[in-house]
């Protein structure tokens, strides 16, 4: 990232926690004798971020992670089970209206006198 030499301060974004790292400052200018741009060592840092409570990000991922696990497989045992009462019942009443010979009362046969 370029900082303008009137500059004291700049800061660095999107660190991640608990991760070292090595800051180096160069200085660059337009070298006359080449027309190339130089470069130089300004100086060197290396630091380390803090631990951002590690163990509760992790508790609350696994959480999250297995929340959706147990509602997502709540939702398919469910829907199973709707779908085998749905056959069995429909499996029932097909059966019943099959299987019965139906009861015909006063019944009169005609016969052509012989």
């Amino acid at each position: 990232r370029m900082i303008p030499a009137t500059s004291k301060t700049f800061v660095v974004n999107n660190l991640v926690s608990g991760t070292g790292y090595d800051l180096c400052v160069l200085a660059m200018w337009d070298d006359t004798a080449t027309t190339l741009t130089a470069t130089n060592i300004v100086g060197c840092a290396q630091f380390f971020t803090k631990e951002d409570y590690p163990q509760c990000q992790s508790m609350h991922s696994q959480f999250l992670g297995g929340t959706m696990i147990l509602i997502i497989g709540g939702i398919i045992v469910a829907t199973l089970l709707v779908f085998i009462v749905i056959l069995m019942v429909r499996y029932k009443v097909c059966n019943n209206s099959q299987g019965k010979m139906s009861n015909v009362s006063n019944v009169y046969s005609q016969t052509n006198g012989a």
